[in-house]
Order: structure tokens, then sequence, then C-alpha cells
């Protein structure tokens, strides 16, 4: 095989690069957004990222060996071997260009394993590719060629920096929150609802495969009577599995739950020609009205399959995203049926609008004395506009806390708080103290008030009001402390958010 000219080796790096934009430009292709066709990407990107971290000592000892032996086998490459390098780096930069649309839209430096890992196969690549560095204004020839691979190893020596000292297990680490486990095993079954059929005719092709159900998640062997929390999901992301953790997390500990599913996918008259306003936490919306529907739908049919021992005076509502907003037509729907009268908690996590429409008001007068709620933010969110929770927790009350989870990057994994920190395919140590931390305490302090423990209820108070305890983040490996939740009682009169009583949306 004759050497490859620059052209040929060119064209097959123009190869790899389009080999690794292929799959988003073809949903592109079929008619997704940027978001939907990247969106495969990011769920990749989660895996590899979560298997280097598991793994990272072995990657860094591969490399170790891998990046001298390429070295040396550089001036001795065959052919063959230059064009399947020239390949890879192709394929390494387009997968490169994507994390990095990834990382400004989403992950917000929170992965930098894979980078490092990227540069690690180019720096290599490089070597099999190009040989050893050389001076490119040495001599007239190849001035190109050489000037080009000089760049090449650059760019890997610049991917493979901020990772290094992770990737080599040099950096303090997160803590591991020590937290009692539930008492209970539980079961969850699947329940299709009738859906309205002025729902179902106006629903997309998006969720086509989607059989909307309440999944109703139950403690065994527990007999006692058992509080209730509904919980809703975000946009587009209707499946059980995203929102298990935070299911099984209240249902070890003695609460029956009914995640609702409803559609995200429809298509209202209207829906093409709107002109989006949002202000004070709703926006006009076409989609609410048929999803207001079919929520209703959901929840009038969960009636009809709660066990006995279900005492739905003791209540959890919760939500996240989108469906935090919906949360709050959950609240409206329970209070209007005298639900929660005894308990009540309100969970609502990265929330976005509720309905503006007159008929989809919310009516909080019914709020009972023992009534509590936490409206919580991240700071790293490139999803959702702040003040839509500020102006929930306004209406919700002075019973309600507004919350933000801090972003920490002193050590490794970097404690990144996103808009997706509550699902089970993110859950990590941060989750686990900002999160499930309060999941825990909301269940427990409610099966307190079930069963009458007043002791229990005091002291999971303690974690549900605003105290050091509540904002504690736990340390760092190297005694730092990660850095605490920020609470405010009253968000919207805060310094911190006072220009969301001018704001109106995008």
């Amino acid at each position: 095989m004759d050497v490859p000219s620059n052209r040929k080796l060119g064209l097959i790096f123009g190869a790899g690069f389009f080999l690794a934009l292929l799959e988003p430009l073809i949903l592109l292709a079929m008619g997704d957004d940027i978001g939907g066709a990247l969106w495969p990407m990011a769920n990749r990107s989660l895996d590899w990222t979560f298997s280097l971290r598991a793994w990272r000592v072995e990657v860094f000892a591969f490399f170790l060996f891998a990046v001298p032996i390429c070295f040396v086998r550089s001036n001795k490459s065959s052919n063959w071997e230059k064009v399947i390098a020239t390949l890879v780096i192709g394929v390494i930069f387009g997968l490169f260009l994507i994390f990095s649309l990834l990382n400004m839209a989403y992950l917000k430096d929170a992965f930098i394993l894979l980078p490092t890992t990227f540069g690690m196969i180019m720096l290599c690549a490089a070597f099999i590719a190009g040989g050893t560095v050389s001076n490119p204004f040495k001599q007239e020839t190849e001035r190109f060629s050489r000037g080009v691979h000089l760049l090449l190893v650059i760019a890997a020596i610049w991917l493979i920096s901020p990772g290094l000292t992770a990737m080599a297990g040099l950096l303090p680490t997160p803590p591991e929150l020590e937290m009692e486990e539930g008492l209970y095993e539980f079961e969850t079954t699947i329940h299709q609802y009738p859906m309205p059929v002025e729902v179902s005719s106006i629903q997309g092709d998006y969720e086509e495969d989607v059989t909307f159900s309440v999944y109703l998640t139950i403690p065994n062997e527990n007999e006692s009577e058992i509080p209730l929390a509904i919980i809703l999901h975000g946009f587009a992301n209707p499946f059980f599995d995203t929102y298990a953790d935070w299911v099984e997390e209240l249902a070890s500990r003695g609460m029956a739950v009914a995640f609702i599913q409803y559609p995200s996918d429809v298509m209202p008259p209207g829906y093409d020609t709107y002109e989006l306003h949002e202000e004070e936490g709703m926006s006009n919306h076409p989609f609410h009205i048929p999803r207001a529907i079919a929520i209703d739908a959901a929840l009038e049919f969960m009636t009809t399959i709660l066990p006995d021992n279900v005492n739905h005076d003791h209540l959890l509502i919760g939500g996240h995203s989108l469906g935090a907003g919906y949360a709050l037509l959950a609240l409206d729907w329970s209070l209007d049926r005298g639900w929660g009268n005894e308990s009540l908690f309100v969970d609502l996590e990265a929330p976005y609008a509720r309905p503006v429409q007159d008929h989809l008001q919310i009516d909080t007068t019914g709020l009972p004395d023992d009534f509590l709620a936490h409206v919580v933010i991240s700071e790293d969110d490139m999803s959702v506009d702040d003040c839509f929770g500020v102006y929930h927790q306004s209406l919700l009350g002075e019973n309600a806390l507004f919350i933000e989870v801090p972003s920490d990057r002193h050590g490794f994994p970097r404690l990144v708080a996103s808009h997706y920190l509550q699902a089970s395919e993110t859950h990590d140590s941060l989750a686990d103290w900002s999160f499930y931390r309060r999941v825990a305490a909301q269940a427990d302090w409610l099966v307190a008030r079930t069963n009458g423990d007043i002791i229990t209820e005091n002291e999971t108070l303690v974690e549900l009001k605003d105290s050091q305890e509540l904002r504690n983040m736990g340390q760092w490996s190297d005694g730092e402390d990660v850095e605490k939740l920020r609470v405010w009682d009253n968000a919207l009169n805060s310094d911190r958010f006072e220009h969301c009583k001018t704001w109106t949306g995008p």
C-alpha cells in the first residue's frame, strides 16, 4: 500500500468526523430539534462518564503504557495503521464537538474524564499517524503536515490536562452520605388509565409507544395506615425508571407512591401560532389545557386503585421540572377533595411554569396548619429560569422554603448541580446530600404524623425546616466543607431574586 497523501489522510479524517456526527445528523433530518438530536449522545456520555469514574485508575494505568508504546511505534507504523489512526482522530474530533455542545447546554464542566480520555486516544493516534513531533519550520518539505501533527499533539495535551489529576486519583473525593435505609420492601404495579378523547385525539408521535398509566408503589407487609405521595415527571420524560430512585426512597420508608404519567406531546388548537409569554411563575402554553385534563383523569383513576390502608389525609405532592408546575394542579385537585388536611408536604424540584389559564389557577386557602414545602433550584440549571420557583414559593406562602443547590468543583467528581439532579440516571453524591436526604426526611415526617410518632416527627422537622442540618452538605476528603445549601424564606423579596419582580420570561 502506497504512503497515503495528505489529501487522502484529510479525506479519511473527514470520514471519521462525519461518522461521529452521523446519528445527530440523521435525527435532525428526521425532524428532531438540536436538543432531541443530541439527546442519545447525552445519555451515552453519562454512561461513559460513570464507567470511567468506576474504572478511572485502570484507564489511567492503561494509557500510562499505551502512550509510550504508541510513541515508540510512531516511526514504525504501517500505512494501514496510519489510515486507522487518522480515522480515529476524525471520530474523536466529532465526538468532542458534540461533547462541547452538551457541555455548554447541560454538563457545565461536570464530566472531565471523557475529554481526558478523548485526549489520550488522540495523542496515541497522532503518534501512530504522524510519527514523533518535529519542528514544522525547520524544513521546507512537509511543513504543512508537520504543523498539523504538532497542533494535534498540542490539542491532545490540552484535552488531557484538566482531568489528569482526577484520573490519577490525586483530587479530594466528595462525601458519602451515611443515611439509614428504609425498613420496607415494596412492589410496583402499573395501571393504565382511560385517556380522555379530547387528549388522545391530539397526541403527537413522540410518545406513541407510551401506555399512559399510574405506577402505584406500595410497601409490603405494612397493614397499618400509610400516607400517600403523588409524583409527576418532567417534560417529555414520562418514564418511571427516571424517577424510580425517588419513588423507591419514599416507598421504602412506608409511603404509598402514585407516579402519574401524562402526555407531553400534544397539539391543541393554536399550538403552532401562539406567542409565548411567561410571567409570575406562569406561562400561556396552550399545551397546559390537554395535559391538565389528562392529569385530572389520572388522579381520578388513582382513587379507584388505592389500597384501603392508604390515608390521604397525610399527603406528599412532588414534581420535577414541568411536573413541578403541574404538581400545583395536583395540589389544587387534592385540596378541593379535602386530601392532605392533617399533614401536607409539597416538593417542587427544578420547577417550570404552571398554567396561566383562569380555570387552572390554584386555590391555597385550604392548606392545613401542618403544611410544609420545598421549592428547589440548581445553580447550574440551564433548562428553566429560577423565577418560576421564586413565584411558586410566593404562592405557597410562609411555610415554603426556597432552596438552591450549589455547584462545588473543589474535587472529583465535581459536584455540579444541573437540571437533572433528581433523575435516577444522575444519582450521585450531590443528589444524595441535596435531594434524597430531604426525600427521606419528608417521608419520615409524614409517616410519623400518620402513626402519631411525635419524637420522629420533631426530629425530621429539623431536616425539613431551615437549619444547619438542612444546609449541611458534608466535607470533601481533605476536610474542606462542601458548599452548603442556600435557603430563603421569601426569595421574591430578597436581593438575590429581586429581578424576578420585573421578569417576563424570554
